[in-house]
C-alpha cells in the first residue's frame, strides 16, 4: 500500500500541533517501514514548480504553486493507493475524487467548516451554530481590525451587494482594511463552497475528538464518513514523571503552544496574579514576538514567579518540561485535540486544562488532572490553589497520568487498519466527468 501523506503546508515546520502531528506520524510510518510519500506546500520562490528530495528515504515533493493541474501531475507520479490529506482539504479531495484515488481527511482545527478558523464566537464563546452568512458574518469582521465597527453598517446592505462587492474586490490587488471587511461575506461563501466540495469528495474524515465531530455533523457531514481517532504521542523511552519529593507548597506550572488570544493566555496570567508568588511559578514557552505577547509581558513583567522563555526548539522542550511540575491549557477556542496535553500526559505530568473539546478526550476530571470552563479565570485560579493545597490527591492523580494516552506506534496502526479498509469500499468508485 503507497499511502500519500499532503502535509499542513511546509513539512518541517513546528508552528503548531497538526504540524508536529503530521511530522511525528510520518517518522512513525518510516520506523514501521511502510510505503510512504509526503507533499509539502512551501512558501518561496523556485525557477521550479516543485522539487522532489529525500526525507529519511522516502520520496519528500515541496511544491512551490497551489496550482491544481500541478498537484494532480505530482500525484500521477507518486502514484497512491490511498492520500491522507491535511491542508487544501477541497482541493486535493477534488482531485483525488477525479483520479479516483481514496482519500481521508483529519481535521486538526475548527477552520475545516469555521469561516474564522477558530470556532470562537464574537461572545468568546465556543461556536454551537451551523455555518452560514447570518451566523458567521460577525464572526468573521471580529478578526478583522475595525471589523465589528462596520457590522451595524454592512448587515444593512442585501446580501447580494455585499457578495458582488466582495466578488469585485476579489480580482483586484489587496487593498489594506477595504477588502477584508467588504469581502467578508464573499469569503464565507467560499467557505462553504470549499465545505460542499469536502462533503462530496471526502471519503473518510478522522476526528481526534467527539467535539469537532459533532460540529461537522451539524454542518451537514455524514456521520457514518466520521471515524473518531485520537491522536497518537511519541512515548520516550526516558519519562521525566511527577516528583512525588517536590515541596508540596511549591509548584512549577508551564504552558507550551502558541502565546495568542484564543489559547486564553490572558486569563491564565490573570489567575496566576491572584496566586502567592512564593508557593508557584508559571513557564511559558512560545512565540513572544507579536503584539499580543509583548503586551502581556509588559503588564505582568513586576510578577517574578511569571516568567516568558519565548519559542524553543523542539529537541530542548522535553528537558524543560522535565524541571517543571504541572501543564495549564486555558483556550477559550474549540482546540480539537491539544498535543501538548497528550505530551505532558505521557511524561507523567499533571494537567489544568479547560473543556474545549480536546482536553475531554485526554483527561478525566480529578483521575488525571483537572477539568474547568473555558474563559473563567476565577475558576482556572481555584483549580491551581486546589493542586497546590492537595498534595496527596494531586500524587494519586499522577499516578495516572498516561492513563488516556495513545502512543504514536499504536497510533499508526490503526491508521493502517483505517486505510484498508477505506482502499477496499473504493474498489468500485467511479469517475466524475
Amino acid at each position: 500500500m503507497k499511502i500519500l501523506q499532503v502535509a499542513n503546508g511546509d513539512f518541517f515546520s513546528t508552528y503548531g500541533g497538526g504540524q508536529v502531528y503530521i511530522k511525528n506520524i510520518v517518522d512513525e510510518m518510516v520506523r514501521q517501514n511502510l510505503d510512504v510519500a509526503i507533499i509539502s506546500f512551501v512558501n518561496k520562490e523556485s525557477n521550479f514548480p516543485f522539487q522532489k528530495q529525500n526525507y529519511n528515504g522516502i520520496n519528500l515533493y515541496e511544491i512551490y504553486q497551489k496550482d491544481e493541474n500541478l498537484i494532480k501531475s505530482v500525484i500521477q507520479q507518486i502514484k497512491p493507493d490511498i492520500i491522507h490529506i491535511h491542508t487544501e482539504k477541497a482541493k486535493i479531495s477534488k482531485i483525488s475524487r477525479e483520479l479516483i484515488i481514496p482519500n481521508v481527511i483529519t481535521a486538526h482545527h475548527g477552520g475545516i467548516t469555521c469561516p474564522a478558523g477558530t470556532l470562537l464566537n464574537y461572545k468568546d464563546e465556543i461556536c454551537k451554530l451551523p455555518v452560514d452568512q447570518k451566523n458567521c458574518m460577525r464572526c468573521v469582521l471580529r478578526n478583522t481590525k475595525s471589523g465589528e465597527f462596520f457590522y451595524p453598517f454592512l448587515k444593512i446592505l442585501p446580501l447580494s451587494i455585499r457578495l458582488k462587492l466582495g466578488k469585485f474586490l476579489s480580482k483586484l490587488p489587496f487593498i489594506y482594511f477595504v477588502t477584508p471587511i467588504i469581502s467578508t461575506n464573499f469569503y464565507i461563501e467560499k467557505k462553504q463552497n470549499d465545505w460542499n466540495q469536502i462533503i462530496q469528495n471526502a471519503d473518510k474524515i478522522i476526528a481526534p475528538s467527539y467535539a469537532i465531530a459533532d460540529n461537522m455533523i451539524l454542518n451537514r457531514f455524514p456521520k457514518e464518513k466520521i471515524t473518531i481517532v485520537p491522536h497518537g504521542i511519541p512515548i520516550s523511552q526516558h519519562h521525566c514523571r511527577f516528583n512525588p519529593q517536590s515541596p508540596c507548597n511549591e509548584l512549577k506550572f508551564f504552558y507550551v503552544g502558541r502565546i495568542g488570544y484564543i489559547k486564553g493566555i490572558h486569563l491564565l496570567l490573570k489567575a496566576f496574579a491572584q496566586l502567592d508568588a512564593s508557593r508557584c511559578e508559571l513557564h511559558l514557552v512560545g512565540n513572544i514576538k507579536d503584539r499580543y505577547a509583548q503586551k502581556l509581558m509588559k503588564q505582568y513583567r513586576k510578577y517574578p514567579n511569571i516568567v516568558f522563555h519565548g519559542k524553543i526548539q523542539p529537541e530542548n522542550i522535553f528537558e524543560m518540561i522535565c524541571q517543571w511540575d504541572i501543564l495549564i491549557h486555558p483556550a477559550i477556542y474549540l482546540e480539537v485535540f491539544g498535543l501538548n496535553i497528550g505530551e505532558a500526559l505521557a511524561q507523567g505530568k499533571l494537567v489544568i486544562a479547560t473543556r474545549c473539546g480536546g482536553a475531554e478526550m485526554q483527561i478525566q476530571n480529578r483521575i488525571n488532572g483537572l477539568l474547568i470552563e473555558p474563559n473563567q479565570p476565577d475558576e482556572l485560579k481555584n483549580a491551581i490553589q486546589w493542586m497546590l493545597d492537595h498534595p496527596i490527591e494531586r500524587q494519586q492523580m499522577a499516578e495516572n497520568a498516561f492513563e488516556n494516552v495513545v502512543s504514536l506506534t499504536e497510533h499508526v496502526k490503526e491508521l493502517i487498519v483505517l486505510y484498508e479498509k477505506i482502499i477496499g469500499k473504493n474498489e468500485t468508485k467511479t469517475p466524475l466527468h
